[in-house]
């Protein structure tokens, strides 16, 4: 359940790498405010690496399930160093 959380905590900035990624490779521009054309082997992705981007301000609400995974994680961690240390 944690993993989980992670990993929708990571989901929308994972969407803007990839898509300032696939812009920069293709030397494309990529503008969050406006859709720009990029032609990729024939095809404009333009709008779906616009969506991308603007996928990125989720954000703002996905940070509370990234900071949640991770406290429960580092929680756990310190739970499992405390009972091998209780066992010696």
């Amino acid at each position: 359940m944690l993993i989980l959380m992670i990993l929708i905590g990571i989901a929308p900035l994972a969407s803007v790498f990839l898509a300032g990624l696939i812009a920069d490779l293709n030397g494309c521009g990529l503008h969050e405010g406006f859709v720009q054309p990029c032609i990729v082997l024939g095809t404009d992705i333009g709008g779906l690496l616009y969506n991308m981007t603007a996928f990125g301000w989720l954000m703002l609400i996905s940070l509370f399930f990234l900071a949640g995974g991770l406290l429960g994680l580092a929680k756990e961690g310190l739970l499992l160093i405390l009972r091998r240390v209780i066992r010696r």
